[in-house]
């Protein structure tokens, strides 16, 4: 709840007050229908289209394997046709005695096999299973007559195959059709029902690390920073949602945390939640309904509506942001990051807040219970995926280490750790994050726990030199005062400056002197001081009437030299004002051209506390 200072901070910069484009909103909670997308157990990740029923599937079988099929169901046959051998089989396997009595011949790891595939709804790519399960040689009617596989199977899955337990179909997933190994219903409906949840993960707690890398908050500092940015320059943008060079070096000279990759992420995120559209011309604009819909929400709430934009977001592919990797896209496979990034963000919740978990035991435990959380179809052979060190393909289940155990580091140590659900923890003898824990915002992100109670920050407070300094979690004023004042400096709190060209743009945009000095006077820990004030009206009525800029000093011996430096082509057009008989004044960026240009007039010039001049003065 806002406090009596926060409401009447919102007063001056509401729309009665500032023609804006910013009225004021509440954050409306998105609908969480990316649950229907968790699965509570591995099946629904497979059991896209029923499977057969028990009388098709021993219709498609040869006749030597239903032979060996009902001697081991104690069948007695009546016929030799194919047909007829598959119905009275049929009938005598959905008997629950019959049924009992089979499945207890079974070895112990036959029946852990079938258990598993019963704990996946009874259905799992052929791929998955094999890995766990052995693989089932495929033979045709006379060599399985000589062969007799079914007295000494290779691997649980060629005994649960020649028991009658297991059989073969074709699914169609999002990249075509594969092959998955099914227990027909009518066998499903008398087995043992197992336990279906899929296994949590089990984890150890870490020591807690020597450097702490909090990120709270860090993020929806920097959002509110880009939307001010974006609002008063409202930059071009070189290609879709690629920032020209200008603007983003600009821009990341005021964001807390630099990273040129976090700039593409938080980028990214500004255009899917809403916040920034492109116009007819290319440039960037806000939209006002959820940008103050954001803004106005306390910390936690604005961290949850960036995390949820990007928990589902089907644009950003988190595995093409992996450093390490290279995927190629040649459109004959793709993988799905909503799934992926869905499945970690569950394994998560295994882990218990403010506790701290190595990385890479937290992907070993991943590895362990849920391997194919990115791969449904178990399909490790026709992604096209390099090494970005080596050039060389990652391809086979070895290569899960190198694939999705750098996925999950960079889920967790990026966006993760960017939208502040994790914080990251690095020892002594590490470069790199090493331990990661669950924040108070995370673990409520999860469904863990409760959100933190929100902290109001201080007010921001007036200091001399026309500054006001900000807290950074005070996102919505922050962004109100970047309208009529210009950034200075950024940090825990951020500072500004009013200065004639930043009460200029307020003016542009409809925001009078007078309303500008009732707003600081609001929202500030003090009374406007009466020179501020009266500076500011002064201005108002008169415009500008004094100047502070950067100048390079040049001083020569004598007023005949400074005339002779005057009337060269070289040098007089790079000089700003003579303002002395022996000074002027050069623009910074021009000096090295001075210089140069006294080259020429055989003048050795003294480069004093200039970047490419060893003398220096305190």
């Amino acid at each position: 709840m806002r406090n009596q200072v926060t409401t009447k901070m919102r007063v001056p910069i509401s729309v009665q007050r500032f023609p804006s484009r910013y009225p004021l909103m509440r954050v409306r909670p998105q609908a969480d229908w990316w649950r229907s997308r968790l699965p509570t157990e591995r099946s629904s990740l497979y059991n896209t289209h029923a499977m057969l029923l028990l009388n098709q599937s021993l219709l498609n079988t040869y006749l030597v394997r239903l032979r060996a099929i009902a001697r081991f169901w104690q069948v007695e046959l009546t016929t030799s046709k194919q047909r007829e051998v598959a119905r009275e089989l049929a009938e005598a396997m959905d008997n629950p005695e019959t049924l009992a009595r089979a499945y207890h011949a079974l070895t112990e790891r036959e029946r852990q096999a079938l258990r598993a595939l019963l704990a996946s709804d009874g259905q799992m790519p052929q791929r998955v299973y094999a890995r766990e399960w052995g693989e089932i040689r495929m033979m045709g009617p006379g060599r399985m007559e000589r062969e007799r596989p079914w007295e000494e199977p290779t691997s649980p899955a060629e005994g649960l195959w020649y028991r009658g337990f297991l059989f073969r179909s074709f699914e169609q997933g999002p990249d075509g059709a594969y092959e998955a190994v099914f227990v027909p219903p009518e066998l499903r409906a008398h087995l043992p029902a197992p336990d279906g949840e899929q296994p949590d993960i089990t984890l150890e707690p870490a020591p807690a690390p020597v450097t702490v890398h909090p990120s709270a908050g860090l993020l929806p500092d920097d959002a509110s920073t880009l939307l001010s940015y974006v609002h008063n320059q409202r930059p071009r943008l070189a290609s879709k949602r690629r920032w020209s060079d200008q603007h983003k070096q600009r821009l990341l000279l005021r964001l807390r945390i630099q990273a040129p990759d976090r700039f593409v992420f938080l980028s990214h995120i500004a255009h899917s939640i809403g916040w920034v559209v492109e116009d007819e011309t290319g440039h960037m604009r806000l939209q006002s309904e959820p940008v103050t819909a954001w803004l106005e929400a306390t910390t936690v709430d604005q961290q949850h509506a960036m995390a949820r934009t990007w928990r589902d977001d089907t644009t950003w592919n988190d595995l093409f942001h992996v450093s390490s990797l290279q995927p190629e896209d040649t459109g004959a496979w793709r993988n799905d990051p909503v799934l992926a990034r869905n499945a970690i963000l569950r394994h998560l919740r295994s882990c218990a807040p403010e506790t701290w978990y190595r990385l890479e035991e937290f992907a070993s435990a991943v590895k362990h219970v849920d391997p194919d959380f990115q791969r449904p179809d178990g399909d490790y052979e026709t992604w096209y995926i390099r090494d970005a060190k080596t050039g060389a393909y990652l391809s086979g289940f070895d290569s899960w280490d190198a694939v999705e155990g750098r996925l999950i580091r960079y889920l967790i140590t990026r966006p993760m750790a960017w939208l502040g659900i994790v914080d990251l923890g690095v020892h002594e003898s590490s470069q790199r994050p090493c331990v990661f824990r669950l924040t108070q915002g995370g673990a409520a992100f999860l469904g863990l726990t409760n959100p933190p109670s929100p902290v109001e920050p201080p007010a921001p407070r007036l200091r001399s030199g026309f500054r006001v300094s900000i807290p950074a979690a005070r996102r919505y004023e922050r962004f109100q005062l970047a309208r009529v004042a210009d950034w200075v400096e950024s940090g825990d709190c951020f500072t500004y400056r009013l200065t004639p060209d930043s009460l200029e743009r307020a003016r542009q945009q409809g925001i009078s002197v007078k309303r500008v000095i009732e707003f600081l006077d609001e929202v500030t820990d003090g009374p406007l001081p009466r020179s501020m004030e009266a500076a500011m009206s002064r201005w108002d009525a008169r415009g500008t009437e004094a100047w502070l800029e950067r100048a390079i000093l040049l001083r020569v011996s004598s007023e005949a030299l400074m005339s002779r430096v005057m009337s060269s082509q070289r040098v007089s057009h790079l000089i700003k004002e003579r303002i002395a008989p022996t000074m002027a004044l050069v623009a910074e960026r021009d000096w090295p051209r001075v210089a140069a240009g006294l080259e020429e007039m055989e003048l050795l010039p003294q480069i004093v506390g200039l970047n490419g001049g060893e003398s220096q003065q305190s």
